[in-house]
């Protein structure tokens, strides 16, 4: 593919297509949500126009590292940090700097692609002129680019950054992977690339405004690629409670999946408490019953767990599994003649099913 060829892209099946012609090679991908952004660290964009230069870029940084030690943020966890480990901190927290946000994952950079430019609107007046958004391809190259290893961490900023340049060479430019798990930076596949205050890509597309949602949805829906998602940390989860996201109350479908995820990490109680809401919002949800009688089961509310099976039956009859369970509960708790007509509806459902014919004899055998 050409790099000059800037190609459009109006669906997701469309975006991997383009991917998929980029040729041979590795790629590092970014995207930001207005195609008139070029690849720029965030620091040098903190410099009036008329001012810019590259000594200033370094100074920007290194007065940022010193304040933050001086502040006491050059420690974690006991350890003090390099120069590099700081300004990712900051950069984590939203603060510019050298560094130049990129991901591994194509689909990651699509999202933040289709994302509104908070920039514009808090300029412009008229949001009907919303602008497109690019999704930038630049080539894995490790010749162009050094990766940043644990003995380089040591290193001063003045090392990655320095003042004197040879004449007619480039500046050595770095690829970093941070080594300490933040899970913001796993979701996303990030690695940082620096050592310049702007970079060429080597291949774009744009994505045009009216097509950002659609394709936002088809990336949760194909991908699962989402807000809460991409930023799992404490401070991802205060995004999406933010001033500017609207309100909008849980549906059944919410609440079944936090259910789930209590009940995953054995907090029953709180399970309990959002199957009721699936309930209440949907009373017809047969799944629904069925985990909330799991649940009562795990806390030994046996007989409310069979009246929810009961529950389910009624809307959803003809589960053999379901009479099992209810048959094994009742076992359990001696009614043997209410446990016997459960077993013997699971042979008749399912007369190949081994397991109805030994719970019906146990069943028989308390009987006498």
């Amino acid at each position: 593919m050409n790099k000059n060829e800037l190609v459009q892209v109006s669906s997701l099946s469309e975006f991997i297509e383009w991917i998929n012609q980029l040729g041979s090679g590795n790629y590092l991908f970014r995207g930001v949500p207005n195609a008139e952004y070029k690849i720029q660290a965030s620091a040098y964009r903190r410099l009036k126009e008329d001012t810019r230069s590259f000594e200033k870029f370094i100074q920007i940084n290194k007065d940022l590292i010193i304040d933050a030690r001086l502040r006491g943020h050059g420690d974690k966890d006991g350890r003090e940090l390099g120069d590099l480990e700081i300004l990712a901190q900051l950069q984590h927290f939203g603060a510019a700097t050298c560094l130049i946000d990129f991901t591994y994952n194509a689909q990651v950079s699509l999202y933040f692609t289709c994302q509104k430019d908070i920039k514009w609107e808090n300029k412009s007046q008229n949001f009907k002129n919303a602008p497109d958004g690019k999704v930038y391809a630049l080539h894995n190259d490790p010749h162009r680019f050094k990766k940043v290893t644990p003995d380089l961490l040591k290193e001063k900023i003045d090392y990655f950054l320095p003042h004197f340049q040879p004449y007619g060479r480039d500046r050595q430019l770095y690829r970093w992977e941070p080594g300490y798990h933040i899970n913001r930076v796993i979701a996303q596949q990030s690695v940082f690339i620096f050592g310049d205050y702007e970079f060429d890509e080597n291949h774009a597309c744009i994505v045009e405004e009216s097509h950002k949602a659609a394709i936002l949805m088809e990336l949760e829906r194909a991908s699962g690629i989402s807000e809460d998602v991409l930023f799992p940390d404490f401070d991802g989860f205060a995004r999406l409670h933010r001033e500017d996201i609207p309100y909008t109350a849980l549906s059944a479908s919410d609440y079944f999946k936090r259910a789930e995820q209590a009940y995953r990490e054995t907090q029953y109680k709180e399970a309990l408490v959002n199957f009721d809401k699936v309930i209440e919002l949907d009373s017809q949800d047969s799944e629904a019953y069925y985990w909330r009688a799991i649940t009562k089961r795990a806390l030994g509310q046996n007989s409310d767990a069979i009246d929810d099976l009961d529950k389910m039956i009624e809307i959803c009859d003809g589960i053999p599994h379901v009479y099992e369970l209810a048959g094994k509960m009742l076992l359990n708790m001696k009614e043997y003649q209410k446990a016997l007509t459960y077993f013997e509806k699971v042979i008749k459902l399912a007369p190949d099913f081994p397991m109805g014919y030994i719970q019906r004899a146990k069943t028989r055998f308390e009987l006498g």
